[in-house]
């Protein structure tokens, strides 16, 4: 009787769940996507305008020769050019100048970004 008893008591605790020091296991599975897009558009227009007006003018006068003056005995004086030459010249520049720029930047630039994350975790143990 004793061995049915102890057998009994034996069949007990292996029939029912173990509470304290269980043993478990842990599967988890995780999955992201995502996607960004991006579009851009350039239009970009730039004017620019220069005007320059000039002038430049240049005058030379030469005296070639000599002048001599002679005192008249009646108080006059007397002039006499030897010789005697003048040079007068002259230049001129004038202008203008004028530019005009214009500059278009057009276009479009376009992304897209995707990610993709994917994650798995398993743990066992005893607790």
């Amino acid at each position: 009787m004793k061995k049915v008893l102890g057998l009994a008591i034996l069949a007990t605790f292996l029939a029912t769940p173990a509470f304290a020091g269980e043993t478990f296991v842990r599967s988890e599975d995780s999955w992201s996507d995502s996607i960004t897009k991006t579009n851009l558009i350039l239009d970009s227009k730039t004017s620019s305008q220069r005007d320059e007006k000039y002038s430049s003018s240049a005058d030379k006068v030469d005296v070639d020769g000599d002048i001599n003056i002679s005192e008249l005995p009646d108080g006059g004086t007397t002039l006499f050019f030897d010789k005697f030459t003048i040079y007068n010249a002259g230049s001129e520049l004038s202008g203008k100048y004028s530019e005009t720029n214009l500059t278009n930047i057009g276009g479009t630039i376009n992304t897209t970004t995707n990610a993709y994350t994917d994650a798995h975790e398993t743990s066992a143990g005893v607790r």
